[in-house]
């Protein structure tokens, strides 16, 4: 309605582009003021609706409401909808749908694509069918579920061949799983110190110094773009383990209640949680849950003190 009138009203002013005339003519400030108020009204509406669908997918919070309004207008298409799913994911560039094949009349998605090409598989396909809310939301699960199984396998994969490792394992996971099982190894060396073994973390050090020597060599040789970036970023975070080491050699640390260790971020693995395990990140008294988002393979930062 509010469209129509706006149309008769121009069509006025068109046919007769005086102002005086036409501006002065009786009812017109009515019928301009009742659109606008139409159009808060609508306005209203709409905020209303965009509400009850951010609700359901919290994330459309961050999307602007343009942006929300062409995804929920194509929910019809999931694969117009792609373009969008980098504002709801930061890791997550594209999914990879496979159309519907044989009896089946719904896209499934596989894996998720991140912006420079890593790939990270769903445990089982994800169906992409409904309002758009609702299979995000499903994605958003799968999305946690196939983290936690890569972790779960980065895991017993890191005891063999570190260059398979690499190779096979996203980069956000290598990350996790190295500092894993240097917290692991730090707490042993603790313990195995308050036992009596004085020289238990200058083992460790050793250790860490000779595996950081093998990260070194692997940069040499020839590798893709992407296990680059990977083998860097753990570089990154393998060095500052090994100063963190040397930090508490230094302290003369001989327990797992030293602050110098404690104050540090501890990766904690426990795998009879759940059905692939937990990992929590603790530092001082505080614990928090690794919440398995698809990060992408986005490098890091190095670590100050």
């Amino acid at each position: 309605n509010v469209n129509n009138d706006f149309f008769k009203v121009m069509e006025l002013f068109f046919k007769d582009p005086n102002a005086r005339r036409t501006c002065l003519q009786e009812g017109l400030l009515n019928k301009i003021n009742s659109m606008d108020e139409g159009l808060e009204r609508i306005q209203k509406s709409l905020d209303q609706y965009l509400e009850t669908k951010r609700m359901v997918f919290p994330r459309f919070y961050f999307v602007s409401d343009d942006d929300l309004l062409e995804i929920l207008g194509q929910s019809k298409d999931p694969l117009a909808v792609q373009k969008h799913i980098k504002k709801c994911f930061e890791g997550v560039k594209t999914l990879k749908m496979n159309p519907p094949a044989g009896a089946s009349r719904v896209i499934e998605a596989t894996l998720m694509n991140a912006p420079d090409g890593e790939v990270a598989p769903f445990v089982e396909n994800v169906i992409i069918d409904g309002p758009v809310e609702l299979w995000l939301v499903q994605v958003e699960k799968a999305m946690r579920r196939g983290i936690a199984k890569l972790l779960n396998l980065s895991i017993q994969a890191f005891k063999g061949k570190k260059e398979k490792w690499v190779k096979d394992t996203i980069g956000q996971l290598i990350i996790t799983t190295g500092s894993i099982v240097w917290t692991t190894d730090c707490t042993k060396a603790l313990v195995a110190i308050s036992s009596g073994t004085k020289g238990a973390l200058k083992q460790q050090k050793k250790k860490q110094v000779s595996y950081l020597n093998n990260l070194t060599a692997m940069i040499r040789s020839p590798l893709t773009k992407i296990e680059r970036n990977k083998v860097v970023a753990l570089i990154t975070m393998e060095i500052h383990n090994r100063d963190v080491i040397e930090r508490m050699i230094k302290a003369n640390c001989n327990s797992v209640s030293d602050f110098e260790w404690l104050s540090q971020l501890r990766f904690v693995y426990i795998k009879e949680f759940g059905e692939f395990g937990k990992c929590e990140v603790r530092q001082t008294n505080s614990v928090l849950e690794y919440s398995y988002e698809y990060q992408g393979n986005n490098g890091r930062l190095v670590v100050t003190p």
